[in-house]
């Protein structure tokens, strides 16, 4: 139910279009921006409400390395052949390693090297060598109502890359699709778009975008149960369950939460072993995430982009 709350609507406001501009640095410069002062804001599920605050799924593995996959902004890959995620560090050392053996292959035969081509390590799909392989791919897989295709149809329409032009409004039919089939991240992206606004897109609707964040916590988004939080502690008098939310969220190694938690100790409103268990619990999710290859894979990579 919306309802309107003078007292808190600023605060909100500021708190939603920070989160915005966050969302900004982890998604790409194409997510949509808001368009109108938000004047209205919806009530959280309460805590005992279809199961918001039930056990979190645990956060899910690299089906490669098998080790607890980064947070999307921080080093995941969705292959386009069979939907599965994986930690970019082995997508990066899978190529490495074909194209080693294409080089030895090269060097022993340099009449017929027969090379090999890369593909996804888990399908053995071949990886598609141009973005219109990739586009047909991702377009049959659509017929077939795979939702990580239409997600990913979804990202190239909103950033305007392989060749797609631009159009926020496809960009959200296809986010729209692909959280009817389930996509978790894809339900984050439809509440995003409905919480912000864009009269080009679709209309500000602060309930219809809790619907969504409620949806895809409930899956062990901790970016939607961060947002969960910040609509909560902007609305209610009670930040209790504000603080639920981003302790949830940090203990699965969101910073962002993390950081909540943090200012909400300084100010008294959360107890210091509250704070320490969420602290411990943050540092173990975030080492959780960490290898000897993935640091060398994010090393190499700023090595290279300081180098350009």
């Amino acid at each position: 139910m919306i309802s309107s709350m003078a007292l808190g609507v600023s605060a909100l406001q500021l708190m939603l279009r920070l989160y915005a501009f966050l969302l900004l640095r982890m998604y790409g410069t194409g997510f949509l921006l808001p368009r109108a002062a938000i004047t209205s804001t919806a009530s959280v599920a309460e805590e005992n409400d279809d199961g918001l605050f039930a056990p979190v799924p645990p956060r899910p593995e690299c089906p490669i390395c098998m080790l607890t996959l980064p947070l999307p902004d921080n080093g995941t890959t969705s292959m386009s052949c069979c939907g599965q995620v994986l930690c970019t560090a082995c997508v990066h050392e899978n190529r490495r390693v074909i194209q080693e053996n294409n080089a030895r292959r090269m060097a022993r035969y340099p009449d017929n090297p027969c090379m090999l081509r890369t593909r996804c390590p888990l399908c053995r799909e071949t990886i598609p060598r141009t973005t219109e392989e990739e586009l047909i791919r991702l377009r049959q897989k659509m017929e077939s109502k795979k939702a990580y295709a239409f997600f990913l149809i979804g990202e190239k329409y909103q950033f305007g890359l392989d060749g797609l032009k631009k159009n926020e409004r496809k960009a959200f039919e296809h986010y729209l699709c692909a959280a009817d089939l389930g996509h978790v991240y894809a339900k984050l992206k439809v509440a995003l778009s409905y919480l912000v606004g864009n009269s080009d897109v679709v209309e500000m609707d602060v309930e219809e975008a809790t619907d969504y964040l409620v949806a895809a916590a409930k899956e062990g988004c901790v970016e939607a149960r961060f947002l969960l939080g910040a609509i909560e502690h902007s609305t209610k008098e009670d930040k209790s369950l504000a603080y639920k939310h981003w302790g949830i969220s940090a203990s699965f190694g969101c910073d962002r939460s993390m950081n909540s938690i943090k200012r909400g100790f300084d100010e008294g409103l959360v107890t210091e072993d509250e704070y320490q268990r969420v602290k411990r619990h943050h540092q173990k999710a975030n080492d959780e995430m960490k290898s000897e290859e993935r640091n060398k894979y994010f090393a190499d990579k700023r090595d290279k982009e300081e180098q350009q």
